[in-house]
């Protein structure tokens, strides 16, 4: 027991400086660049190295004042990176939920009139009689039709609507409230699968650590110009990840009600004929039962 507390410990102590105190510090010695530069010496490699020779050489034969300033960046570290988790929430929040008020109407409205275009596209090319390349055409239609939405958009981003199309597409298909049943199905599911998903969920929180530093980055371009392009690699590459963390992380919640729906029906004793998909008929007493009446 006490090999395996280390062990936990060991991991949770590695997770927190890879994902809080190592980006911490990187803004910490970025901020150091960027107070030392400013935009008039912008990029100016040896004016940085001068001028930090010169604050260095006050600080020989001063060990206190030298451990002050090591223990000083590693407090301002942990810090940031206390500040990143906060942000990180926020930018999820953004990703994921409706906006306040009618602030995500107009991205809303754009996305479905853009979609509804796509999928007339694709349903008139699927009507077309057959033709050489037929096929081709319909996947390069479907792909575009997917880049805006695999269901009509009904959130502001692209993220936002490919989870929220999990819970849409598995009651589509089954009756079944995913929302409500999702805990029932964690506690039966192989541990394989929990892995399988907790890796995806790390995934996409990880792409809103990544986005949120772009903040203090975009802070930083006020008295440092390179630091905006920091923000701006962050925002691109955080979104990248974010949307290929959203569409796993959907593909698998949608993956455990398809394997899994049978062993959920079980558990509830519901009957459910084997070798036969959930009728619409077993989804609506497994949602009855488990919403309680409500």
């Amino acid at each position: 027991m006490g090999s395996l507390l280390v062990d936990v410990g060991r991991r949770i102590a590695d997770r927190w400086l890879s994902a809080v105190v190592l980006p911490g510090l990187l803004l910490v010695g970025t901020t150091v660049v960027a107070l030392t530069l400013g935009h008039r010496h912008g990029l100016d490699v040896r004016f940085l190295v001068g001028t930090l020779d010169r604050k260095a050489s006050g600080l020989d034969g001063r060990p206190a004042s030298t451990g002050a300033l090591v223990v000083g960046a590693g407090l301002a570290a942990t810090a940031a990176g206390l500040v990143n988790r906060a942000l990180a929430a926020l930018v999820e929040t953004v990703w994921l939920q409706q906006w306040p008020g009618r602030l995500g109407a107009p991205l809303v409205n754009s996305r479905h009139q853009r979609w509804e275009a796509a999928d007339e596209a694709f349903e008139a090319a699927r009507a077309a009689s057959s033709a050489p390349g037929r096929q081709d055409r319909l996947d390069r239609l479907a792909a575009r039709r997917a880049r805006i939405g695999v269901e009509p958009p009904c959130r502001p981003t692209w993220i936002g609507d490919r989870v929220a199309a999990a819970d849409r597409r598995v009651w589509q298909q089954y009756r079944i409230d995913l929302v409500t049943a999702w805990p029932r199905l964690w506690l039966i599911v192989p541990d394989a699968v929990r892995t399988a998903i907790t890796g995806a969920r790390d995934r996409l929180d990880a792409a809103t650590r990544l986005t949120a530093w772009a903040v203090p980055y975009a802070v930083l371009a006020t008295r440092w110009w390179p630091a905006a392009v920091i923000a701006l690699a962050a925002v691109v590459a955080g979104r990248q990840r974010g949307r290929r963390a959203a569409a796993g992380l959907a593909d698998l919640a949608e993956s455990v009600v398809d394997l899994h729906g049978h062993d959920l029906a079980a558990a509830l004793r519901i009957e459910a004929p084997a070798g036969h998909p959930l009728s619409h008929t077993v989804g609506l007493r497994i949602t009855e039962q488990l919403r309680k009446g409500a």
